[in-house]
């Protein structure tokens, strides 16, 4: 993870009009997300959807990755690689996106269901939005990234934590610091300061957090074969007194 940077008004006008497209993208993907449909397919739609406004899918080719959105489904953990197997009724469909705007990129993920949708499931996706949400609502200047952590973790309820993914600073990389965990821990800690634009993150799942991946792949998946929820938004940390700004909120989306 890189150095923390603060982003001046202008630069953050640009990741603004990222998050934008990308709110307006994930919103209309997850339309689309539905029995018969392929990941492949969603990949398509979004890479066209975002260079119709002049931005474009900043996964594509980032560290070898293939394609413009990470689509993880059920069991499937994070980073997973979009393909051509349909969505089918009950699916846990997880998108992860983001959008570059003039060399200036916003980071989002949400959780899809695809009825019918099991009760546990149900409260996995709650509890994983609601340690999103409490979060955000915790990056306050003046705060540290250990209230963020504590904020999301103690959301948990009784949903697993995988630790080994982080929320992060962005701007123009897709990953600067600090790292934030969804768990506290004591080496990041670090003071938020207006001009932070950071992306809170937590991914739970049900049942025990393990996951493996093979050397050298995306794909992450969890060894119970259970289901992972992943919500991503990407904020500005405002000045003392202020709430952040989110940057990728989508439609009447009240958080």
């Amino acid at each position: 993870m890189s150095t923390i940077t603060l982003k001046t008004p202008e630069q953050i006008e640009l990741i603004t009009k990222a998050g934008a497209i990308l709110s307006d993208c994930l919103s209309f993907l997850s339309s689309q997300v539905q029995p018969g449909i392929t990941g492949l397919q969603i990949d398509k739609l979004g890479d066209d959807f975002v260079q119709s406004f002049g931005a474009t899918a900043a996964c594509k080719g980032y560290g070898g990755f293939p394609n413009g959105i990470c689509i993880s489904v059920n069991s499937g953990a994070v980073h997973c690689i979009p393909n051509s197997t349909p969505f089918q009724p009950g699916d846990v469909v997880k998108l992860d996106m983001v959008v570059d705007y003039k060399g200036w990129k916003a980071d989002s993920a949400l959780t899809v269901l695809v009825p019918p949708i099991r009760p546990q499931v149900q409260q996995l996706v709650q509890n994983t939005y609601s340690a999103m949400r409490d979060g955000i609502r915790a990056a306050l200047e003046g705060n540290t990234v250990q209230d963020v952590s504590r904020a999301i973790y103690a959301a948990r309820n009784e949903s697993g934590v995988i630790q080994a993914f982080t929320g992060h600073g962005i701007g123009s990389s897709i990953h600067e610091g600090p790292a934030i965990p969804s768990i506290p821990v004591k080496e990041r800690n670090a003071t938020l300061v207006s001009g932070m634009v950071l992306c809170i993150e937590p991914i739970f799942c049900i049942g025990e957090p393990n996951i493996y991946h093979k050397k050298g792949e995306w794909n992450t998946w969890m060894l119970t074969g259970l289901p992972v929820a992943h919500f991503e938004h990407t904020i500005v940390v405002n000045p003392a007194g202020q709430p952040p700004t989110i940057l990728t909120k989508r439609n009447n989306e009240i958080i």
